[in-house]
């Protein structure tokens, strides 16, 4: 401390500083870093359906990341995106200019994605981009070195890959229903190539709108095709199994990780949905999967609907929260890097310890997702061979 005059004044003069400075000091240390969190919590049932689920997972890891002892505090500033791309793009917009966030993670339509990540690339802000299934959007920025945009969620290629490889083993009559969404074409061109390439050709093809009610004709196709696996990638993932009863046709049905939601196993009922298969990264006959269903069923109750969606949600928020409490403070660069090198998560879900690396910005590999069945109240992994009906 430097005395000037007498050393009482000197003294009072270091003290008073002191007493000026400290609470300043100690407010900085404080300040949470920012976390945008970007999903759709209106609008189509599906699309609600995924971004409740997939937030329920962050809030948790908050929630357990505050418990641990987590020396950062963090802030999550949440928008729904209304599953509308450019509201998807204006809310990021004030993510980045407004609330200064310091990562994102988001959202549920890989289109809103798409439109978003380029300006998160440019802002250098990371992104965790979730649970978004198309298969390019890491790839897009991956070679932009460093690339900010990473992802925990499904991926498309990998789960229609897992799909035909169990239904040419399986089935003798394949048809294909879709959606005329921009998601529905993308899933079909992958389903069409994947099947021609295992030298396979679809025994009937069906698209619907998005809107209809009413898949009664597509079914009756289907049936009348001899059709007995229905690749399904319509958003509405309930309308396929309605029209069943009256037809008198039992086809099973493979697609969308979507159909292994609790919400639609309540609607077209337990019996209804056995058998139905999806691509899969939660194996809910697993000791911890079992804990962390447990512990969302406990909090959420009903409104707990998506075990798989919900744990690469929490995965998401485990991977964002240890790299802002290495970094320490709100400083995007670092955390990208902080991210990307990120060691030692103990996932719910299949991601790995170490989900990232320099050239791979996805948190499952092809190997970590898996056939998932609906058998009894919980989906399982699928036997490699079905049995003959």
């Amino acid at each position: 401390m430097v005395r000037t005059g007498s050393g009482g004044g000197a003294l009072l003069a270091g003290a008073a500083m002191a007493l000026l400075l400290a609470p300043v000091g100690a407010a900085r240390a404080q300040t949470p870093v920012k976390i945008g969190v970007v999903e759709g919590l209106s609008g189509p049932p599906a699309i609600v359906d995924f971004g409740e689920s997939y937030l329920q997972g962050v809030k948790l890891a908050l929630e357990d990341y505050k418990a641990k002892g987590g020396k950062t505090p963090i802030e999550l500033v949440v928008y729904d995106d209304e599953a509308n791309p450019q509201r998807a793009v204006s809310v990021v917009q004030r993510l980045i200019q407004n609330d200064g966030v310091a990562g994102v993670i988001g959202t549920v339509s890989s289109g809103n994605v798409m439109a978003f990540a380029p300006l998160l690339q440019r802002a250098g802000v990371p992104l965790i981009a979730g649970p978004s299934a198309a298969t390019d959007i890491t790839t897009k920025f991956i070679d932009q070195k460093p690339s900010f945009i990473f992802r925990c969620s499904m991926i498309e290629k990998y789960q229609i890959d897992a799909i035909l490889d169990w239904a040419v083993k399986n089935y003798k009559k394949i048809g294909l229903l879709h959606s005329t969404t921009g998601y529905g074409k993308f899933a079909a061109q992958e389903a069409t190539a994947g099947l021609k390439a295992r030298g396979v050709e679809l025994a009937a093809v069906e698209a619907a709108a998005p809107g209809v009610n009413d898949l009664t004709p597509q079914m009756i196709k289907m049936r009348d095709a001899g059709v007995d696996l229905i690749l399904h990638f319509h958003e509405s993932f309930e309308l396929p199994y309605r029209p069943l009863p009256r037809l008198d046709y039992k086809p099973t049905f493979a697609g969308n990780w979507g159909l292994s939601s609790l919400k639609v196993k309540d609607i077209v009922g337990v019996e209804a949905i056995q058998g139905t298969a999806m691509g899969q990264a939660l194996d809910l006959s697993d000791p911890k999967a079992q804990a962390f269903n447990k512990r969302m069923t406990e909090k959420y109750g009903k409104d707990y609907r998506w075990p798989v969606v919900a744990a690469l949600g929490y995965d998401a928020g485990q991977i964002m929260f240890a790299a802002v409490d290495k970094v320490g403070k709100s400083d995007p660069a670092k955390l990208r890097d902080a991210i990307e090198n990120i060691e030692g998560v103990q996932a719910v879900s299949a991601t790995p310890a170490k989900p990232f690396g320099p050239n791979d910005h996805e948190c499952l590999g092809q190997g970590d997702i898996f056939l998932g069945i609906w058998k009894g109240d919980t989906v399982v992994p699928a036997p490699k061979v079905m049995p003959q009906k």
